[in-house]
C-alpha cells in the first residue's frame, strides 16, 4: 500500500489542471509571470489562478501554455524518489524504482504535457489545441537537450514509459495510464492536423482549417455523447479505462484517415468507397439506439436508476452531436467541391466511409487492440 500511495501521488500531480504550484523550479528560465502582469498583493496560488484566468480569456499562445505548465509541484516527487533511504521505507524494491536522469526528464515532460493538455481541454478551442501542439514540441525539445540519446521521434513515448515504470497496476493507475495514452494519441492527431494545415495548398488552407475546427468540435461532441449518455456507468471502476480506450481509437483512426486524405488531395491516391452510404434514417436510428445507456437495465435492477442521464442531458448531447456532425460534413463537402473532379470524387468516397465507420457499419482503419488479438 505504501508503494501505491506514492504512485497515486505521482498520477495526481501529472493530471492536475495547472493548479497547486509551490515554488518555482530553479533550473528553469520560464515563469508564467512573464506573460501576465499580476496586480500587487495577489500572491501564491491566487496569482496562478489570476494568470490562468487572464490567459484563458483570450487566444492561448504556446508560450503562455509552456509558462503555465512549468514544473513546480513535481519537485517534491523527484526529491522523494531520489532519497533512496527514505524511499525504502515505502517501496520494497526501491532500487528498481529510483529515478534516473532520464526518468526525471520524462517526468518533467509528462507534467508539462498533461498540465497544458488539461488547460486547453477545459478552456481552449480548436486553435488553442494547435498552440498546445506547438508548446508540446517545445517541451520535447527541452527533454531532448536533457536526454539527447533518445531519438526525436521517440520522445513523446517517454511520457507513457515513465508512468508505467512507477505503476503498481491498481485500477486507479491503469485508468490513469489509459488517460495518458489517450492524451498522447490525441496530441499526435492534433499535430498531424497542424502539419497538414501548414502544408495544404494556399487555396485549400482556409478550407482545411475549417474542416479541422469542425472535426475538433465533433470529436468533443461525440465523446461527450458516448461518455455521458450511451455509456454512463459511474459505478463501474473500469469505465475510465474503456472510455479512454474509445477516445484513443477515435484519435488514431482520424490520423490514419488524414494520411489517406492528404494523398487524395495531392493527387497521389485514388480512393474507392468501401461501405454503403449511410442514409439519414440509419443515422437517426444509430443516435436513438445509443441514447439509452448500455447499463440502463442493470441500474434499474440495482435500484439506482437516478444515475441514468436526464432527458434534458440526452437532448442537449444529441443536438450538439447532430449540429457538429452537420458542420463537419458541410466542411468536407466544400473541400470536395474545390478539388479537381477525380480528386473530389475520391474525397467524397472517403467522407462516405468515415460516416459509415462512425455508426459502426464499416470496420475502423485501425482496429481496437482486442480485435487484433
Amino acid at each position: 500500500m505504501k508503494k501505491i500511495y506514492i504512485v497515486i501521488l505521482f498520477a495526481i500531480v501529472l493530471s492536475s489542471a495547472c493548479s497547486g504550484f509551490s515554488s518555482a523550479n530553479p533550473g528553469s528560465s520560464l515563469d508564467p509571470r512573464d506573460t501576465v502582469n499580476v496586480p500587487e498583493g495577489i500572491t501564491g496560488e491566487d496569482s496562478i489562478a489570476y494568470i490562468e484566468n487572464a490567459i484563458t480569456q483570450s487566444p492561448i499562445s504556446a508560450a503562455d501554455l509552456l509558462g503555465l505548465a512549468e514544473v513546480h509541484s513535481i519537485e517534491d516527487i523527484l526529491a522523494f524518489y531520489n532519497q533512496i533511504e527514505l524511499a525504502k521505507e515505502y517501496l520494497d524494491d526501491a532500487d528498481e524504482f529510483t529515478v534516473t536522469h532520464r526518468d526525471s526528464a520524462a517526468m518533467r515532460l509528462a507534467n508539462r504535457f498533461m498540465r497544458m493538455g488539461n488547460l486547453v481541454n477545459m478552456s481552449g478551442n480548436a486553435n488553442d489545441k494547435l498552440q498546445w501542439a506547438i508548446a508540446v514540441k517545445s517541451a520535447m525539445d527541452i527533454f531532448h537537450k536533457a536526454v539527447p540519446s533518445v531519438p526525436a521521434d521517440s520522445i513523446i513515448g517517454e511520457i507513457g514509459k515513465v508512468v508505467y515504470k512507477f505503476s503498481s497496476q491498481t485500477q486507479f493507475e491503469m485508468n490513469f495510464m489509459c488517460y495518458v495514452d489517450a492524451m498522447v494519441d490525441y496530441y499526435r492527431t492534433i499535430e498531424s492536423y497542424r502539419q497538414w494545415i501548414s502544408a495544404a495548398p494556399a487555396k485549400l488552407k482556409p478550407l482545411v482549417q475549417e474542416e479541422y475546427e469542425a472535426w475538433h468540435d465533433l470529436n468533443k461532441a461525440r465523446f461527450a455523447f458516448w461518455n455521458e449518455v450511451s455509456y454512463k456507468q459511474e459505478w463501474y471502476s473500469m469505465k475510465p479505462m474503456e472510455v479512454e480506450g474509445y477516445y484513443e481509437n477515435l484519435s488514431s483512426n482520424r490520423r490514419a484517415e488524414l494520411e489517406i486524405e492528404r494523398g487524395i488531395i495531392s493527387g497521389n491516391t485514388a480512393y474507392q468507397q468501401q461501405g454503403k452510404t449511410v442514409t439519414p434514417a440509419e443515422w437517426e436510428k444509430w443516435i436513438a439506439d445509443h441514447s439509452v445507456p448500455e447499463d440502463a437495465d442493470d441500474l434499474r435492477e440495482m435500484g439506482i436508476d437516478e444515475n441514468l442521464p436526464s432527458d434534458s442531458i440526452v437532448a442537449e448531447r444529441v443536438n450538439t452531436l447532430k449540429s457538429t456532425f452537420s458542420r463537419w460534413m458541410a466542411a468536407r463537402q466544400t473541400i470536395a467541391a474545390a478539388l479537381p473532379e477525380k480528386q473530389g470524387i475520391s474525397y467524397g468516397n472517403m467522407t462516405a466511409d468515415i460516416y459509415s465507420r462512425l455508426i459502426g457499419k464499416l470496420a475502423d482503419i485501425i482496429p481496437y487492440e482486442e480485435e487484433e488479438e
